[in-house]
């Protein structure tokens, strides 16, 4: 390949980086109960399509994915190998292997083969391969050697341009002919561009707490059928060390903030290498006073419930309640906002079954919570079948509020290209039920962090544009990429299904 790239040799350009990752080698690892065993490269690492592949192909085929992505930027590429057939998110390394590998044979079958030249043409125009736009041979030489550290060839870089070619082939040949109807992009457009002029009627959950009672004998029966959920939470006690940021040092002249950024450094790595070096019985207060730090004690507190002096450092919090004690005296150094932190774990409380009289107010508010949600949800229930019954009897939504004692509140627009009201916590919620309501009538229940809230669209307004035409077709463009990616993910699957990937269950040992 770059025989041909280095006749059209260009200026010189800074030279990509290549970040290798641990997954980029795949190792062809097989377990079993007992032990973990290492497979020969010439051992079958799985079958496709009724046809075994080795532990070097599979590996070759996974290095291939990843430089993909690493090497050549080819995104759209590796996540669309990810998503292929409408699968989860982060398929594993065997998953990948076997969709390419399917995905290959599927091409083949279906007379889909790019040349050298097309591959060679789209090699040219990827962004790692260019220079102000243009193609850059040197920067395509720094590339290749990076795919040769990996063991992989310019046939295989080609290879890999041949796989993203062919994939865009066979979605064509699949699913090129759908097109969304013009009604859909019409729909579409009009749900991201209208308005929305609606009014609420508001179901707070603790106007329904109110008169709840609740008997010795509801808050015994509750704590009992729930009796293992009430458990006291860890708590811990630390002693730890903080080698605090510098501050002011944009006053001080370049010298002096050097010096102070060195001292502080050498104080620090003086104070982790004693750390390191410390044997299973150290104390951090021994350690610290030798470098001259303080140290600071902290009672049992909860994670949740950190003391005042590290509520705010998360990531010190979560650690303290990570940190493997009992083999570990004092943590690595870790830092937070206010600088670094070592810390030694002092007493452990652990979490214990706790008795009703700890919990009962707790009990006793969920049952109360409970019971208010319920009546809520039948109350909100009842008031919309009469709203909806009440608006098809033509009356006025303003009357039927009224008759059932509630309050209308009218609410500031909403939807289209501006940003939600900052007024409504929820209001994306608002503008999605909202949208699938018909003017004029009252929307399903929306549930929000207090209560539920049932929204009357009294009007939907399209905001004018001058770009209107082109927005729909936009829309409409979009809704069909959509569907024909769909149709051909669902065509693709039946696919993997017929390929049949299957791989050994364990590999065998060599006597």
């Amino acid at each position: 390949m770059l025989e041909f790239f280095r006749r059209h040799r260009t200026t010189l350009f800074i030279v990509i980086i290549i970040v290798m990752i641990s997954f980029t080698v795949w190792g062809g690892w097989r377990f079993d109960k007992d032990s973990r065993v290492t497979a020969l490269p010439s051992d079958t690492a799985m079958t496709v399509f009724g046809k075994d592949y080795t532990n070097a192909e599979a590996a070759q085929t996974y290095r291939s994915i990843q430089f993909s992505m690493q090497g050549l930027q080819m995104y759209d590429l590796y996540f669309g190998l990810m998503s292929l057939g409408g699968s989860k998110a982060s398929p594993n390394a065997e998953e990948m292997i076997g969709k390419v590998l399917a995905l290959k044979k599927v091409m083949a079958d279906s007379g889909i083969r790019p040349s050298d030249a097309e591959a060679v043409e789209a090699m040219k125009k990827l962004q790692s391969f260019q220079t102000n736009g243009q193609f850059d041979a040197n920067r395509a030489q720094e590339v290749e050697q990076g795919a040769a550290s990996m063991g992989m060839t310019s046939a295989d870089l080609l290879d890999l341009m041949r796989l993203k070619l062919g994939l865009e082939k066979l979605k064509d040949v699949v699913a090129k002919n759908y097109a969304a109807s013009t009604f859909a992009g019409d729909k579409s457009y009009a749900n991201s561009q209208q308005t929305l002029k609606m009014s609420s009627i508001t179901f707070a959950t603790d106007d329904f707490k109110k008169g709840i009672e609740v008997k010795e004998e509801d808050i015994q029966k509750a704590f009992d059928e729930k009796k293992e959920t009430y458990i006291s939470e860890e708590k811990r006690a630390v002693k730890y060390v903080l080698f605090e940021n510098l501050k002011d040092l944009d006053k001080k002249e370049l010298p002096e903030r050097e010096k102070l950024e060195k001292e502080l450094s050498d104080k620090i790595n003086k104070f982790s290498e004693s750390v390191r070096n410390a044997g299973p019985g150290a104390k951090i207060d021994e350690l610290a006073k030798a470098v001259g730090a303080k140290v600071e004690t902290l009672p049992p507190f909860t994670q949740e419930a950190a003391a005042d002096s590290i509520k705010s450092e998360s990531s010190l919090v979560s650690a303290i309640f990570q940190h493997p004690h009992k083999t570990q005296p004092i943590s690595d150094g870790l830092k937070g906002d206010k600088g670094w932190y070592f810390f030694s774990v002092t007493a452990v409380e652990e979490p214990k079954q706790q008795a009703l009289a700890e919990v009962k107010d707790k009990v006793k508010e969920s049952i109360i919570s409970q019971r208010a949600t319920e009546a809520r949800t039948k109350a909100v229930n009842e008031v919309r079948d009469f709203i909806v019954a009440g608006l098809k009897d033509k009356k006025k939504i303003e009357d039927l509020v009224k008759e059932k004692k509630l309050t209308l509140v009218k609410l500031d627009d909403m939807g289209g290209s501006a940003p939600p009201p900052a007024t409504i916590p929820e209001a994306q919620k608002y503008i999605t039920e909202g949208g699938k309501t018909a003017e004029g009538q009252i929307s399903k229940p929306v549930d929000t962090a207090s209560g539920t809230v049932l929204l009357y669209v009294n009007a939907k307004e399209l905001r004018k544009s001058d770009t209107a035409a082109a927005s729909r077709k936009q829309q409409t463009d979009g809704l069909s990429s959509n569907e024909r990616e769909g149709i051909f993910n669902a065509w693709f699957a039946k696919k993997l299904e017929e390929a049949a990937v299957t791989m050994p269950a364990k590999a065998e040992t060599n006597a």
